[in-house]
């Protein structure tokens, strides 16, 4: 690769002194006013630029603290980490007194007729514990009903009582033919213990 040789540029001597004169020249040519001017439209342009900067700077900030204000929403919306203890507390606050059995039992017969099924006979036993504070009463339903009947009752039923859960269905049909089915479904219905009387 060849070697540049670099020519060294000799600035005259008196360059200092004739940048001086042309300003001053430059100046009485242009006048007061127009440097005047000029300057004011120097600073014009410098304050533009810096609004800009500014403007630039202000959306960012803007779009931080909505991010920020977001996120400050949401974790607002987000409950706390229910404790065991508390946990515990509002299930049992959640489920009916004792003293509403009857009623309960009344709705689930309700159930049945709104959904086709009779509801011939029922054996109703309670599951006492002492460990717990509540009450598993066990209702066992013999039922003969066609499968969507059957299907749509115990959907409602769940629905209707919260309460109720579904321990077991047993199905049995004689024939293939028949659309009947003979069902024996048991519920647990879940209620607070009755409290001792004084």
């Amino acid at each position: 690769m060849a070697a540049v040789r670099l020519r060294s540029v000799q600035l005259p001597h008196n360059l200092a002194p004739r940048l001086l004169w042309q300003t001053r020249r430059l100046l009485r040519r242009i006048g007061a006013g127009a440097l005047a001017g000029g300057a004011c439209l120097c600073l014009a342009i410098a304050a533009a630029w810096h609004g800009r900067q500014l403007d630039q700077e202000q959306h960012i900030l803007a779009r931080q603290l909505r991010a920020a204000a977001r996120t400050a929403a949401e974790q607002a919306a987000i409950p706390p980490a229910p404790t065991e203890a508390g946990g515990v507390a509002s299930f049992h606050a959640y489920l009916p007194p004792h003293d509403a059995i009857p009623d309960l039992l009344k709705d689930l017969v309700e159930v049945a007729q709104k959904n086709g099924i009779t509801l011939a006979k029922a054996e109703y036993k309670p599951q006492l514990d002492d460990k717990a504070a509540f009450l598993r009463y066990q209702i066992t339903l013999p039922i003969k009903a066609d499968y969507a009947h059957l299907q749509s009752f115990i959907i409602s039923a769940l629905q209707t009582l919260p309460t109720l859960t579904l321990d077991s269905v047993s199905l049995k049909r004689e024939q293939i033919e028949t659309g009947e089915i003979e069902a024996r479904i048991q519920f647990v219905l879940l209620v607070r213990q009755q409290e001792a009387r004084r």
